[in-house]
């Protein structure tokens, strides 16, 4: 598959925003946008920016957003936030109970939250997935709420590691997209 691919380096957010807001005036229709990069290079902070400045142009954004937990400036767990109703809940953790995802353990309420967030965001006009990660690759976490997304006139925003760019475009037939990369923002 074709993508079109670029830095979103320095000015990331209002890059993302130019993209998307041309892509909503083109009428683009299936159009995707992959906001990739590695573990904390800004991928969430991008998309919360960005999620923000389309409600400040009364562009409806809906979907999931899950940002980090830190204590003492390490990564102990994630929160699924609900872009859309601005709602959200804890939903991983470094100790159980939950399904273990790596070295995390996801609270199963929290993953119903989530999913119900992404197929609430089909009514959205764009519509923004963190993150899109093995999980989903084997069929888990977000997949089938993305999978009816995918259906939906929605343009997508989806967050994926540099590693699973092509696999996550394969996998779940996103297309025609464009891949936007973060530089590592620490």
């Amino acid at each position: 598959m074709d993508a079109a691919r670029g830095s979103a380096e320095g000015g990331s957010t209002s890059i993302l925003l130019s993209r998307v807001l041309t892509l909503l005036a083109e009428g683009a229709g299936r159009a995707g946008l992959i906001l990739s990069g590695g573990i904390g290079s800004g991928k969430t902070r991008t998309a919360e920016a960005l999620a923000a400045a389309l409600s400040r142009r009364g562009v409806s954004v809906g979907g999931v957003l899950c940002p980090r937990v830190l204590a003492r400036g390490e990564t102990i767990g994630y929160r699924a936030r609900d872009v859309m109703i601005r709602d959200e809940l804890p939903f991983a953790k470094l100790e159980p109970p939950g399904t273990p995802v790596g070295r995390y353990f996801v609270s199963d309420e929290a993953l119903a939250f989530a999913r119900a967030a992404v197929e609430r965001a089909v009514a959205a006009r764009v519509a923004i997935v963190d993150e899109v990660g093995h999980w989903e690759l084997a069929g888990g976490g977000l997949a089938p709420a993305l999978r009816a997304l995918l259906a939906s006139p929605a343009l997508l925003v989806l967050l994926v590691r540099d590693s699973l760019v092509d696999v996550v475009v394969e996998t779940f037939t996103v297309g025609p997209f464009e891949v936007l990369s973060i530089e590592e923002a620490r």
